[in-house]
């Protein structure tokens, strides 16, 4: 309370009603000066124009109340806490000199030296006097104290009360406004029209172009919101803010708000230049509604986001059809504006929330013109007749691009869902347009279109993984219906797929390496992927004639094989492990389906390096897989991210238990690079001719194990199968054991004296159940 600053505060009091008088006497004036105008302006416009004034007057004038109201509050309470202060001053001033002490909520005590020289005086009755003279000096000046102290209190608390009930005078949508923000339904709707007018007419300055940016930002959705529409939510707009965003973007149409962003853009200041479009996007998004009323469906309605809500310009040109024309010296598709559109798009950054029906349509359109490209071969075509404006294909690869940024925008147009009036394209169609496109950059825009759905698809969202999932589902239909198609890509022996797009390829197995395990038919409660739906009649076929489809195109890119396989390969080893689990947690009932699709999963690989390609480009695969697996260097052994992009990730939920770390290098070297070994090209039916199978499935198990444990506990005699208290290298132990079978009867052995003999009935069982699921996918 010493350190308050009177002062200060009395000259905040004059300044806030010298600011009252001042905007009264505007107020006034503007009220006067449009009140005047009914001498020329006239009808419903100057009559709506003066009830506008009086509005913003009568507003105003709560402003200038507040502010005379706050002012007065300081006036009237600054003398009293003045008083207070005054006397606390002085009273702390006269106690520091007489030596008391005092506390800070006004207790005022003897010091020990005042104490002290009252005790040295000899006589004890005089001593005891002046203890007593001093007590009750004391009490007088905490009286004292605590009364200014009190005063002090009450004054300012009532300068606080009223400068607060003062301001809450104010507007409500005033109070806790975003900068930059406006607070008035009707007059945000004023403001966009005018904003969007500068911004049509080219008249805005630069500082214009900031402030109505500002204003966009303001007005827009938070990060927050975004997350929440990736989520699948709604969310809502204030009335002021949902008035503002459509006055601005119908008024400044399309070719206005592509100079804005231009401008800024040239001027350095892109992320106002993304600003601008990200709250386009905000505009146009379904999952975004107002909270005001709909203007002609009333107000039990919300207008809500989307196509129907940006410039008719805009929507003329992403909804519109386009054709190949014949033209000199090039055929265009007239496109003009879909491209500029396109541009504009562009710019928006992260910050945009997914489910813009622009996006929609912009990939929808590269669908259809990626059709109509693949369907007239031949000479060049343009954008439009100006050359210099590129050509088509650029503006397809442009279109991939910018749309397929909007993972929901993906996920609807490949399925065909949820697409705005004027959009219509089928589900696979663009999936088939794209695929049989030549693309320059050998399909990657295709890649990164797809490059979200193997994060999301063990998301512990369901809105994200089930978006995921059924993305994924179109295409795993798309490549098990089409795979003649796509292994001879422009018919006849012409090139595959993997060798046209194989970046494309590559996008398609990431997209669908997380749904392995359905592929093979596991049943969903093992899983932690969540909207994925077999291809075909998969569901109903042991063999899996779907998912062998899928391998085999996913086989015609060595890079796309590598990475898919490898990821197939640990599937199988997880789906191992959980078995292994499930006899530890219950020996009488194992879930023998696991190991099933183990070897489920084993048989498609067998069948995508054996079905289509040439020995000599199978083997190239089958070599690569191991050279991988055994290159621990690869391994990140915490995440199991490798230098090659491929991901370890847990799609086998741990039902019974925790499963082997399938990132330690180790491990990844003896279960991927050796539990694995491919069939014979030359043989009708996978014999294992060349290795005994079970001792490699016995070798697994004992994997799981020793992960599990930390150590595998063993006979003596079979301790030349060790090096430092884990299990030697598959090869190595081959090699120490004398032959596969050898090796097979060792573990064997080892295996059934774990735990007192718990897998002993249930091993044989293993090898089987996983020859089974082999053998089935023929």
């Amino acid at each position: 309370m010493s350190s308050w600053q009177l002062d200060t505060l009395d000259t905040q009091a004059s300044a806030w009603k010298q600011q009252a008088t001042t905007l009264k006497a505007e107020l006034d004036g503007m009220y006067t000066t449009v009140g005047n105008s009914v001498d020329y302006l006239v009808g419903k416009f100057g009559n709506g124009l003066r009830d506008k004034g009086l509005a913003v007057r009568d507003d105003g004038y709560k402003t200038v109340g507040a502010l005379e109201a706050a002012g007065t509050a300081i006036t009237v309470g600054s003398p009293g806490m003045r008083f207070a202060q005054q006397t606390v001053k002085q009273t702390v001033a006269t106690l520091a000199a007489e030596g008391y002490v005092w506390g800070e909520d006004g207790t005022v005590t003897l010091s020990l030296a005042q104490t002290a020289n009252a005790l040295s005086d000899k006589d004890k009755d005089s001593a005891v006097l002046k203890l007593a003279v001093l007590q009750r000096q004391a009490d007088l000046y905490s009286t004292t104290l605590k009364g200014a102290l009190h005063a002090a209190g009450v004054a300012a608390q009532g300068v606080a009360d009223g400068v607060t009930a003062a301001f809450n005078e104010l507007p409500e949508a005033a109070q806790g406004a975003k900068p930059g923000s406006l607070t008035d339904r009707g007059i945000a709707k004023d403001q966009g029209v005018s904003d969007g007018n500068l911004v049509a007419g080219g008249e805005a300055s630069d500082d214009d172009l900031e402030r109505i940016a500002a204003r966009l930002e303001a007005a827009g959705i938070t990060p927050a919101d975004v997350e929440a529409i990736n989520a699948g939510k709604q969310v809502e707009l204030s009335e002021t803010q949902w008035n503002y965003l459509h006055a601005f973007y119908n008024t400044a149409g399309l070719d206005g708000l592509t100079s804005m962003t231009d401008r800024l853009t040239a001027a350095g200041d892109t992320q106002a230049a993304a600003t601008v479009v990200n709250q386009l996007n905000t505009l146009a998004n379904p999952n975004v509604h107002s909270a005001g009323p709909d203007p002609l469906l009333g107000s039990q309605f919300h207008p809500q986001g989307g196509l129907s809500q940006v410039p008719s310009d805009l929507r003329s040109a992403v909804t519109k059809d386009y054709d190949i024309h014949q033209g000199r010296p090039y055929r265009n598709l007239a496109a003009t504006e879909l491209s500029q559109v396109t541009q504009l798009m562009d710019k928006a950054d992260a910050r945009s929330a997914p489910g813009s029906d622009i996006n929609r349509a912009l990939l929808a359109q590269a669908g259809t013109i990626a059709g109509e490209l693949n369907s007239s071969p031949g000479s060049r075509v343009n954008i439009d007749t100006d050359h210099r404006n590129g050509t088509a294909g650029e503006l397809l690869q442009q279109l991939v691009s910018v749309g397929g940024e909007d993972k929901i925008a993906v996920h609807d147009v490949l399925t065909g869902t949820n697409l705005p009036t004027g959009v219509d394209i089928e589900p696979g169609e663009a999936l088939d347009a794209f695929s049989h496109r030549h693309w320059a950059d050998d399909g990657a825009a295709v890649q990164k279109m797809l490059s979200w759905v193997e994060a999301d698809a063990t998301n512990p969202d369901p809105a994200i993984a089930t978006r995921a999932g059924e993305t994924a589902s179109q295409v795993a239909d798309y490549l098990a219906s089409h795979k003649s198609d796509l292994l001879n890509l422009d018919g006849g022996s012409s090139a595959s797929l993997g060798e046209v797009n194989p970046l494309a390829v590559q996008g398609f197995a990431s997209a669908l390496s997380p749904y392995i395990p359905e592929l093979a038919g596991v049943p969903d409660k093992f899983l932690n992927t969540e909207g994925f739906t077999p291809p075909g009649n998969d569901a109903l076929s042991p063999d899996r004639d779907g998912a062998r489809a899928i391998f085999s195109v996913i086989d015609s890119d060595k890079d796309a094989a590598v990475a898919f396989n490898t990821k197939a390969l640990s599937v199988a080893q997880q789906l191992q492990s959980s078995w292994v689990q499930s006899v530890l947690a219950d020996p009488a009932n194992p879930h023998d389906e696991l190991a099933i699709k183990s070897g489920t999963i084993l048989g498609l690989v067998d069948q995508g390096l054996t079905g289509e390609l040439d020995a000599r480009k199978a083997a190239e695969i089958r070599t690569a897989i191991r050279d991988f697996a055994m290159d621990g260097a690869n391994w990140d052994s915490g995440k199991g991210i490798v230098s090659t992009g491929v991901k370890y990730i847990p799609v086998v939920k741990d039902v019974f238990g925790p499963m082997i770390d399938i990132s330690n290098s180790y491990a990844k070297m003896n279960i991927i690079g050796y539990a694995y070994e491919m069939p014979d090209p030359s043989q009708a039916h996978f014999d294992n001719t060349r290795d005994y199978a079970p001792a490699r499935a016995l070798y697994q198990v004992a994997q799981v194990l020793q992960a599990q444990d930390g150590m595998l506990a063993h006979d003596p005699r079979y301790s030349h199968l060790f090096a430092d208290g884990q299990l030697k290298s598959y090869d190595d132990a081959v090699r120490v054991a004398g032959d596969p079978h050898v090796l097979d009867s060792e573990l064997g052995n080892i295996l059934n004296a774990y735990q007192g003999g718990v897998l002993r009935d249930n091993l044989q069982d293993l090898v089987t159940k996983i020859r089974e699921g082999r053998d089935a996918v023929r």
